[in-house]
């Protein structure tokens, strides 16, 4: 028998989340007593996948570090405590230690923990110079990495923790994925809903601008943020629901000509008349348009609407009075290949430090 992640799915999750846990989040418990089931073909053990794995080192260091300061109690560590008996009786006793489920996806490259450190360290420089050349494929590859040991956790998900939107948006431009999936089948939006890592007003908008999924996920994050019954996940759940909540849009079909091929975030839905109050994004307006006149314009790297510009070591948010300008100026920013120059940058800074060092460690050997 062959084994693979697509083809028992249906039958032990891969990503080892009870339906408890899809349906309401893992707030609101967990069942511990979910069984270990063999392959329903052959009965032959079924291994852990690489997702469940991460999930369970992830959990197990958190576990430690609330034990280490004397919580056995806390809500915290009671959710933590469950989810390890969880994962542990869906694994099995039998498992050999070695032997993964092939998820039938391509490895991805692993995010070393300095690497992450650099999000709530604000230090862009280094994040660019281990990225390298975005002209090769590797690039990519390290824009989208995951930390194996951090329930393989992105930078763009880390982004979510420090509430960080400034290199978020870097990424995102750079071509990061924003639906990407940690070990607990959570994207960048999930985290910020289920999980409460970053703001909605923040993070969670940013999300949904750049054209992030909102169904399809194996937890039901619209149905948990309704059941939060919180004036708060109500507003929240309500605007994913319909169709251009939070969205970026393109204004199409108005009466107000000079509207038409302007885009605007709608940041409001008028269930009564299926209308949206919404932000134009190069002017200063702010108007109700109905359903009909918009239609769905995400983010994309080529057309970011703004720019969230890094260069000699600061952040810059760039405004445009229009889109066909912005684009000209994303153009013309990729052709100069800014990352290969602040990360050579860096690492000049870096060689003279460590030069300094030799020096000042030589002197004081003399003396």
């Amino acid at each position: 028998h062959s084994f693979c992640a697509a083809c028992v799915d249906g039958w032990r999750d891969q990503y080892g989340l009870t339906e408890e846990e899809k349906n309401h989040g893992s707030a609101y418990g967990i069942d511990v007593t979910t069984k270990y089931r063999t392959c329903p073909n052959c009965r032959s053990p079924i291994p852990p996948t690489r997702n469940m794995l991460s999930s369970l080192h992830a959990f197990t260091r958190q576990i430690r570090d609330l034990e280490r300061q004397g919580d056995f109690e806390s809500r915290a560590y009671q959710l933590l405590e469950a989810k390890l008996i969880s994962l542990n009786n869906q694994i099995g006793e039998d498992w050999d230690g070695i032997t993964v489920l092939d998820d039938g996806q391509e490895e991805p490259v692993d995010l070393p923990v300095p690497i992450g450190k650099c999000i709530e360290r604000n230090d862009i420089p280094k994040m660019l110079a281990w990225f390298g050349d975005p002209k090769t494929p590797e690039f990519k590859r390290r824009l989208n990495a995951q930390v194996s040991i951090c329930g393989n956790m992105t930078l763009l998900q880390i982004c979510g923790e420090e509430n960080n939107t400034d290199i978020a948006s870097i990424l995102l431009q750079l071509g990061a994925d924003v639906d990407i999936k940690d070990s607990q089948a959570a994207t960048y939006l999930v985290r910020t809903i289920a999980y409460g890592q970053g703001e909605f007003e923040t993070c969670g908008k940013l999300a949904l601008e750049w054209g992030a999924a909102t169904t399809g996920h194996p937890l039901d994050v619209i149905t948990i943020l309704h059941d939060t019954g919180t004036e708060s996940g109500l507003f929240q759940s309500a605007l994913m629901r319909s169709e251009f909540g939070g969205r970026r849009c393109e204004v199409v079909g108005h009466e107000r000509s000079e509207l038409n091929g302007c885009t605007c975030v709608a940041d409001v839905h008028l269930p009564e008349t299926d209308e949206y109050k919404v932000r134009m994004e190069h002017t200063p307006e702010e108007l109700v348009i109905g359903h009909m006149n918009l239609k769905r314009r995400d983010r994309t790297p080529q057309d970011p609407g703004h720019y969230i510009e890094f260069k000699d070591g600061k952040v810059t948010r760039r405004e445009f009075k229009s889109n066909e300008e912005c684009m000209a100026f994303v153009a013309k920013v990729a052709e100069t290949n800014w990352v290969v120059e602040e990360a050579a940058r860096y690492e000049a800074a870096e060689a003279a430090k460590a030069e300094a060092a030799k020096a000042e460690a030589a002197k004081a050997e003399a003396a």
